[in-house]
């Protein structure tokens, strides 16, 4: 066989080269055309499942944007429901504290001028305590609690005074006065009650709403005093008490 001339070279030099970048373009397509038809498929099914943001089967109307779904029967995380404990004319008296942190409830009377008793709410278990006197005046309920449990407001209305709780002339934590809203010659007392792990005070003039509002937490007393709801609870009868009184001061701080 004759050599091949340098033409000759040339051109099948061409031709193995075209062959090889053929055999390199068939590759390519045997692997990556069925992975971007894989992928085409994957994208394809996402969007029908996702049409718009909004799933499939509840597709937001045309023109809007599916907005996530609320949930529901959620209560804000440590707000008590709002239980009514006692009325007064047109004050209502709801629990301090949650009502799964009750551990009992003494209605008393408040040695007092101007002491308003309260009608006790049938929803609320309770006793009625009377004093030396046989006198069994509600104007006073002592709502026993643990220790540390968060008081709220027991009525709508306005903070009027800020003081300190005093047993045997020593200050013991706070004492509240509350006005109720429509009602301002009416006073709410709470006692027992001390700031909150916060250290926030109310401040006068606040407005506070039943069951809402954070007044402070049950301050232990269990060592300077001996209370009479121990009697019907199985501790040492820390609770918070509220008195209702007719207005007989301006605000105090």
């Amino acid at each position: 066989m004759p050599p091949l001339t340098r033409d000759q070279l040339r051109l099948r030099r061409a031709v193995r080269r075209q062959a090889d970048r053929h055999r390199s373009n068939h590759v390519m397509l045997t692997i990556v055309a069925p992975a971007l038809l894989v992928a085409a498929i994957i994208t394809a099914v996402v969007l029908a499942f996702y049409d718009g943001g909004a799933p499939s089967g509840a597709a937001a109307p045309a023109g809007q944007v599916a907005s996530p779904v609320p949930p529901s029967g959620i209560s804000q995380p440590g707000t008590p429901q709002r239980v009514v404990l006692a009325r007064a004319g047109q004050v209502e008296v709801v629990l301090p504290v949650a009502q799964k942190q009750v551990t009992a409830v003494l209605f008393h009377p408040v040695a007092e001028a101007g002491a308003i008793n309260m009608v006790p709410a049938a929803g609320v278990a309770h006793n009625v305590m009377s004093d030396d006197g046989g006198d069994t005046g509600t104007a006073g309920v002592d709502v026993g609690a643990p220790a540390g449990t968060t008081v709220y407001s027991p009525v709508d209305g306005v903070v009027t005074a800020v003081m300190p709780h005093r047993i045997a002339g020593r200050p013991e934590g706070l004492e509240i006065v509350l006005t109720p809203a429509g009602v301002p010659d009416v006073a709410v007392r709470l006692s027992h009650i001390e700031p909150g792990p916060d250290g926030i005070v109310p401040r006068v003039g606040s407005p506070v709403g039943a069951g809402r509002t954070v007044l402070g937490r049950v301050r232990d007393l269990s060592r300077v005093a001996t209370f009479d709801i121990a009697r019907y609870t199985n501790d040492a009868g820390n609770n918070v008490q509220v008195d209702l009184l007719h207005q007989t001061t301006g605000p105090g701080v």
